[in-house]
Formats: C-alpha cells, structure tokens, sequence
C-alpha cells in the first residue's frame, strides 16, 4: 500500500512537473507561433522551394521533406553521402551541398525516390559553407572559392582566395563576399574579378567572434556575434557603425526583411526585432523553443528555423508583414557612373569638373571630364578603378567604376 501511494504521488508529480514545462514553453513567446515541427532529423541548415524543404542533415546527408502542412511534414527522399552535409543552396532544380571531406556536390532533388549526385568539386582545403548567385557557387573553408556551375556536370573553379579561418557564414552581394570568420572577425572579399579573389580588409580583428552576416538592398551589413547583432553602412571604403543590439544568445544567423531583423539566437530562440532606426532597435518579437536554433529561412508568412538538436521548426510571422523602408539618400553631390561594371565605356554624372581615374594602389590610370565618359585603353585590365575629382569644391567622396573584360 505504501509503494502503491507513493507510486501514484510520483506520477502526480511528474504529470504536474510536464504542465509547468509545457506552460512554460508556450508562455515564452510574443507574437510568434509554432506551426509544426519535424524531429527524425539533424539539420545543420534548411532551404525552402515551395512545399519543399531541403537539409543539410549533417551525417543524414541531405534531406528531402514535403512541407505543405507544416502541422504534418512528412520525408518523401533522401541521400546519404561521404561526408557530413554541412550547408546547402538550391540552383536552377539541383542543390549545392558543401560536405565535409571537403567536397562541393550538386545533386539532383527531381525524383525524392531516387536522389542522386550529379557533379563534385573536390577542393585541396575544408569546405564548410556555401552560398549561390545563379549558376555560380561561392564556397568558404580553409579557401575562399569561386566555382563554375553552369555544368552541374563538370564544375570548374574560377579563382580562389586563402582566407584565415573557416568562415561560420558566408553572404554575398557583388562585388563583395562577406566572411564571418568566429574570433578573426569578418572578413570582406572583392570578387570584382572572380578569376582573381582580392582580400578587400578585415575588420574587427580580434574584438568580436563573428558567427553570421548578411546585406541587404540598402548595402546594409548585419554582422551576429555571441553578444549582439551590430549593424553598419558599407560604402566604397568604409565602414560606419549604425547601431548595436545586445543580444540574449549568440546571434548564429539571420535574414532581414523590411524592417525587420530576423534571428536565430541559439538558447534563445527565434528573435525579430524593429531595425527601422538602427539606432534604436526593439525587439517585436520572439520564440523560445527551448534547443538550440542555428539557422532560418523566411518563407512569409513562415519562417523556419532549424538545428542539430532543436530538429525543424516552423512559425507563423504573420505579424510582421513585409514593410518597404525608404533610406535617404546622401545630401552631398555625388558622381554616378553607370553602367557599373562594364566592358568598354562607362558614363560619369554630376557637378562639372575634372577627375583622375586611379587603380587600386593609387596608380593613375587616366583623367576625364564631369559630365563625361571614359573608355579604358586596351591594355587596362578588369578591376577597380576610382574616380577622384581634382578640381570641385562641392564633391568630397570618390565614386567607384568596375572593369569587365
């Protein structure tokens, strides 16, 4: 009788004890919700392409899952590789998987019953992440690499560059790549030339341990580290620092829409804030699931977050509909040169005055006219020239042509 009571005193507790834990995760959120999840899984990163979602399922390889129901998502495929399947893009109908025995796989996702590796790039140092601007893959690890793939069927490498650490993201809006490089901070890539990766410069040396980046169509530079997400304006050559947000957690990743933030925040779950004045950031939203999340992918009104032990999570962000953001424009005249990269000649706009056309060490190049054109003689190779004025008192900053043979 007494094991009887206390038997039935322990099951008590523990059902009480699973209340408080449910109560409290569903409590630990505003104005965020969770859709569904799948767990028979180990993502490092997901990718969505309309009802389909992809894994880099780490030793699982890759992934295939049918999320038309969120509250339901279910495995139609899958293929198992050499390596870990460590981050993914999708190209065209392939995917591009960065593995860890240092291989680029593009792989066919067309028939889930019958997944198959389509081409490899096998690199002479680690592959870790990778990102894809139409058919070409940018690629970071022990190298900086660009890689052809225009053939899914023979991948070939355009130009490489040795970077310093293995970057925990890559982001990349040309003519530049982004770098988070953890404890060497972040490092810019000027990919004017891919044949020729240029290290552009490397900020924040050892004062910050980067884990993600990401530029948005104002040029904006969101950089997550373990204790904020910082965000500056990256213009020519400069960095400006426009506002800093303490965060609860590593920022591990994160999208940006509008204006808002979105982040994967580790322990700390899904976070959104309000960047509209990055000066002044606020936190409108959040979702503590309780693991770890690493990765996001938007898909509005959904976003989907992921890690190796939180598994795939979906949430409904209806709340945050896309907001377009006006960002003023300087109030100092300016040159424009358009079009911008070009091949043969290019324009110059604004106050009239003279120029000199300088390369990237300094070297003048030639001079011109504002208002006025320019056509590089044929011995100028592709890269980057600037346009500095010579003779006007009302322009202060030089503008920035790129040269493409």
């Amino acid at each position: 009788m007494i094991k009887l009571k206390i038997g039935v005193e322990m099951r008590k507790i523990a059902i009480l004890l699973m209340f408080f834990i449910v109560a409290s995760f569903a409590a630990d959120s505003l104005n965020v919700r969770l859709l569904g999840r799948y767990t028979p899984c180990s993502p490092l990163q997901i990718a969505i392409d309309g009802n389909t979602a992809y894994l880099a399922n780490s030793s699982g390889g890759l992934q295939i899952l049918d999320v038309t129901n969120p509250a339901a998502i279910t495995s139609p495929g899958y293929l198992f590789l050499p390596g870990d399947a460590t981050e993914l893009a999708i190209i065209d109908d392939h995917i591009a998987m960065a593995c860890s025995d240092s291989t680029l796989r593009i792989i066919d996702p067309s028939d889930p019953s019958d997944v198959d590796v389509v081409g490899e790039y096998v690199s002479t140092s680690s592959i870790v992440t990778c990102f894809a601007i139409a058919d070409t893959v940018y690629t970071s690890g022990g190298k900086f690499s660009v890689v052809d793939a225009g053939a899914v069927s023979a991948l070939g490498l355009v130009g490489e560059f040795s970077s310093v650490f293995d970057a925990l993201d890559i982001f990349v809006k040309p003519p530049y790549a982004y770098l988070a490089e953890a404890n060497y901070g972040l490092s810019i890539v000027d990919i004017t030339n891919p044949a020729a990766p240029i290290g552009f410069e490397r900020y924040f040396g050892l004062e910050e341990y980067v884990n993600s980046v990401f530029v948005d169509r104002w040029n904006r530079l969101f950089m997550g580290t373990d204790e904020a997400l910082m965000v500056f304006r990256f213009e020519g050559d400069s960095i400006e620092e426009l506002g800093t947000w303490t965060a609860p957690a590593p920022v591990l990743d994160i999208e940006v829409d509008g204006i808002y933030a979105f982040l994967a925040c580790g322990a700390s779950g899904l976070r959104i804030l309000d960047i509209s004045n990055p000066t002044a950031m606020s936190e409108v939203g959040y979702y503590v699931l309780g693991s770890e999340l690493t990765d996001i992918t938007l898909d509005y009104p959904r976003a989907w977050l992921v890690g190796f032990w939180a598994r795939v999570n979906c949430f409904d962000i209806s709340s945050f509909a896309p907001v377009e953001e006006h960002i003023p424009l300087p109030e100092t005249p300016s040159i424009s040169v358009y079009p911008s990269p070009f091949n043969s000649v290019c324009a110059f706009d604004g106050p009239e005055c003279r120029a000199i056309i300088t390369d990237i060490s300094g070297c003048k190049i030639d001079e011109v006219t504002i208002p006025g054109t320019w056509i590089p003689n044929d011995d100028i190779p592709s890269g980057i020239y600037f346009v500095i004025p010579i003779d006007s008192g009302q322009i202060n900053e030089s503008a920035k042509a790129i040269l493409l043979r």
